[in-house]
């Protein structure tokens, strides 16, 4: 079975390339001297673009899965993660545990040294929360989630969720419960493999104290660029969150 996610290249005298995920179509293909870029959602048109290009081999579009911050517009920069059973932690410990967050699909228009996003959507309702006070808070996107122990132990549908490891250490002197997560997003780009999807890396979950308050640190390290797309600028960042309003 042919693999979704991926670079698709689309020569010129060619036939359209065509590409459905549940309701939504994408078609490329030659129109008068260039190329259009079309998708329908449940058989509407909902995107519709013109690429222009002067190369005769033709012309690359990556489809790829990504953070769930753009569709319908970007509203959040984090996910709130809610988990549907709480974790119970012994004072001073480690775990680690596997959970699931929504991903988005991007169209990008790739070249030998650049690419551009021209479509994002989503094969899943759009869900947000705030985490705080009304008047101080933070808008995440939000995922309810179960967890467990073991990667096996989570089921992850394709094209609209991806795995996500979070290690948490507790290192204050009481049992806690945890029932939720917020994870940074904003630059996070996700890997994949036969249409498998999931955050690299990880998010770290520190617990501490300090002044007699309970601190919660939030930490993803991330990669600019993927490996299968043509950019060359790479670098890795720490994208970080404070969880200042409980967990």
């Amino acid at each position: 079975m042919q693999e979704l996610f991926g670079r698709h290249k689309v020569q010129a005298g060619s036939e359209p390339l065509e590409i459905t995920f549940c309701d939504q179509k994408i078609v490329v293909g030659e129109a008068a001297g260039a190329y259009s870029y079309k998708r329908y959602s449940a058989g509407a048109l909902a995107a519709e673009t013109t690429i222009i290009s002067d190369k005769d081999g033709g012309i690359v579009v990556g489809i790829f899965p990504i953070a769930p911050l753009l569709t319908p517009k970007r509203v959040a920069k984090n996910v709130y993660i809610k988990f549907k059973s709480p974790i119970i932690m012994d004072q001073r410990s480690d775990a680690v545990v596997y959970a699931k967050i929504p991903i988005e699909i991007g169209v990008y228009r790739q070249s030998e040294d650049e690419e551009l996003l021209i479509d994002a959507f989503s094969l899943s309702p759009q869900r947000y929360a705030l985490y705080g006070s009304p008047e101080a808070g933070t808008v995440c996107r939000l995922a309810e989630s179960e967890t467990s122990t073991t990667e096996e132990g989570i089921s992850v549908e394709k094209y609209t969720e991806a795995l996500i490891r979070i290690r948490i250490s507790n290192g204050i002197d009481n049992v806690i419960k945890i029932s939720k997560v917020i994870v940074p997003m904003d630059g996070i780009v996700l890997d994949h493999a036969q249409d498998d999807t999931w955050v690299p890396g990880g998010v770290d979950v520190r617990l501490d104290m300090a002044f007699g308050k309970d601190i919660v640190n939030v930490r993803a390290n991330t990669k600019v660029k993927r490996s299968d797309k043509t950019s060359i600028v790479r670098r890795e960042e720490t994208l970080a969150f404070m969880m200042d309003a409980g967990y």
